[in-house]
């Protein structure tokens, strides 16, 4: 076997790998739209370029045929590559998404971190929630005097309000109609952000017109993108790649 072509092997087999880790890591880790906010993508990117250099490209550097102590080096190359495969691999799935959280005209994306912050009773109700990521909301009160209460509180030492996970509530069809309720002007944020025009022109080129959709935010671990909710039935129907900022959306 010539050397090229036993890296073109090696290359065939390592692809295969990372093509069955990105079909798990999109469907059960990283669900739509997550995978967009999390930054899962720069952690399998590291993964996927680990796994070329320590695989394929050594391969290919220490090939001859006939060389003494081949099969050794060879499998030099193969367990330092599963070893690291397998590193990326666990790594992916400790910072999977495990609890999406709606609160105060946002969603906020929860890995193992977070949930280790949410309280003994968010963790119980997380546990009887069959689905994952599983969608909660923040039950927050209604009067203005108490709401300041509860924000006056995070400068007390209270985490955040979307960690406060003795607040957390199932995410229900009411809860839904909040979140289409509340939403972000993308004509404005257009007018103010030259990536969040280039979003909304290409979102508007494959739906139909913006009145059809609510916007609202999805902040996670590194990043924020704006989702388009469906305004008839709340669903998630598309992500649009850009940070909408901090701001509270509109009441």
């Amino acid at each position: 076997m010539s050397r090229l072509k036993a890296a073109a092997w090696h290359l065939a087999l390592t692809a295969g790998a990372l093509a069955a880790v990105f079909a798990i890591m999109r469907t059960l880790w990283y669900p739509h739209p997550l995978l967009a906010a999390d930054g899962a993508w720069q952690a399998y990117g590291l993964l996927a370029g680990i796994s070329l250099i320590l695989g394929p490209a050594l391969t290919f550097i220490v090939f001859r045929a006939g060389k003494k102590g081949l099969r050794s080096d060879l499998a030099l190359i193969v367990i330092a590559q599963v070893i690291a495969f397998a590193f990326g691999v666990h790594l992916l799935y400790a910072r999977r998404i495990q609890m999406v959280v709606y609160s105060q005209g946002a969603f906020h994306a929860l890995d193992a971190a977070h949930i280790a912050l949410i309280g003994a009773k968010g963790r119980a109700l997380l546990r009887t929630l069959p689905a994952r990521p599983a969608y909660v909301y923040v039950k927050l009160p209604h009067s203005k005097k108490a709401m300041f209460g509860v924000e006056i509180r995070t400068l007390q030492g209270e985490p955040p309000v979307f960690l406060r996970g003795w607040r957390y509530r199932p995410y229900t069809a009411a809860e839904q109609k909040t979140a289409l309720a509340h939403g972000y002007p993308l004509v404005a944020l257009a007018r103010t952000n030259h990536m969040a025009a280039a979003a909304i022109r290409r979102f508007r080129e494959r739906h139909r017109p913006l009145r059809d959709y609510v916007f609202v935010p999805l902040r996670g671990t590194y990043t924020s993108v704006m989702l388009a909710l469906d305004r008839r039935d709340g669903r998630i129907v598309g992500v649009l790649p850009f940070n909408p900022g901090f701001g509270r959306p509109p009441a």
